[in-house]
């Protein structure tokens, strides 16, 4: 009979918790749906979508506004939108896969997949490694000679120019944001894999994961009919611009696109429930911090926490607060701003995709890890 009794009372406790998850998981979905379109028509944003993704499940889509203002087509979870830096994270993870497959090395110097990099000497050419470009820590000045491209210079014509730089502090030590040079990550694949970038991630990612919306390039893009359209600030508030190709020209950096989803199929392979694709050996190497960021997080959930800092990893950005860790990217290209997290502890995931380039997603985000990381 005792025993009955607390099997029953187990029975009940289990049922409790399970409720009170189910509840919580309800109020979050139902906040941040609240959130997103209060802060989307505040801000004047002509369209935007969202996904949540929890264990192997997508538990929540929404999507809100136009592909195009003056246009009637609405946005669904199906609309393809530029990803911007959000590409890097899928670099990050094409080249631990051609990594572990023993096609690329990693810790080999760029200028052996890259004879035409060269920087002010030999000698400091040789210290960038593939690692390090991968991880942003190559000491070179942030964000090198971009002005260029978006001067509607290609990369090919850029690349002499960074025979006048050297590191500003020892490759592998310190931070330093780049597009052009991550961007060499395609020759380093395309010479290491045989295969270019556009073929590599359709076969070994989105074709896996069944991310039917996904593609590289400008012309896909232009190509999609269910797309979202640029949209930038003007006299009068946002409008529809066209689709700048610049950052086309740096694919692995910023030329990835694919619609809410796509992406919460991806969150859910990066939490680890489809090893087919991304095994746990090749996430413990796309989830390791690499260099540190100076400074703190300064969002307010951050201070329940005793140690908290910020990395940037194989093309993911890291919060490790504790024992635990964040991975997270942002982004903004000629009139997009999306933004991707997932936390492993929490076996939770969310990704915002917008048309325009107002900073509605960091609010968002903010607001939505500030739920999940409190309760």
């Amino acid at each position: 009979m005792n025993l009955l009794i607390k099997t029953t009372v187990c029975s009940l406790l289990l049922c409790a918790f399970a409720t009170l998850a189910q509840i919580q998981q309800h109020e979050l979905l139902q906040g941040l749906d609240l959130q997103f379109r209060v802060q989307l028509n505040k801000a004047k944003v002509p369209g935007g979508a969202y996904a949540v993704v929890r264990g192997n499940q997508i538990i929540a889509t929404g999507s809100y506004g136009v592909r195009a203002m003056g246009q009637p087509g609405k946005i669904d979870a199906d609309t393809v939108f530029r990803l911007a830096s959000v590409s890097k994270t899928f670099t990050g993870g094409i080249s631990v896969l051609a990594a572990l497959q023993g096609k690329v090395n990693l810790d080999l110097p760029l200028i052996n997949y890259v004879p035409e990099f060269k920087l002010k000497t030999a000698a400091v050419t040789q210290q960038i490694k593939v690692d390090q470009v991968l991880s942003q820590s190559t000491g070179l000045m942030p964000h090198a000679y971009e002005n260029l491209l978006e001067d509607k210079q290609t990369p090919e014509q850029i690349l002499p120019k960074f025979q006048q730089l050297a590191p500003g502090c020892k490759p592998g030590t310190c931070y330093s944001y780049q597009n052009i040079v991550f961007a060499l990550l395609d020759q380093v694949l395309s010479r290491g894999t045989g295969q270019s970038y556009e073929d590599l991630l359709p076969e070994r990612i989105f074709k896996p994961l069944q991310m039917s919306t996904a593609s590289v390039g400008y012309a896909p893009f232009l190509a999609t009919e269910n797309k979202a359209m640029p949209h930038k600030r003007g006299g009068k508030g946002w409008r529809p611009v066209n689709i700048d190709p610049n950052f086309y020209w740096v694919n692995p950096a910023a030329g990835v696109n694919a619609s809410v989803r796509d992406m919460a199929k991806y969150l859910i392979a990066m939490l680890g429930h489809q090893p087919g694709v991304f095994s746990a050996e090749a996430l413990a190497q796309l989830q390791q911090p690499m260099v540190k960021l100076r400074g703190k997080p300064r969002w307010p959930v951050w201070q329940q926490f005793k140690q908290v800092s910020s990395w940037y990893g194989r093309g993911w950005r890291v919060i490790q607060y504790d024992e635990h860790k964040l991975f997270y990217h942002g982004g903004v290209v000629d009139g997009f701003r999306p933004y991707i997290a997932y936390s492993p502890q929490q076996d939770i995931g969310l990704v915002l995709l917008t048309n325009a380039e107002a900073d509605i997603t960091g609010d968002l985000a903010k607001w939505f890890w500030q739920q999940v990381l409190s309760s």
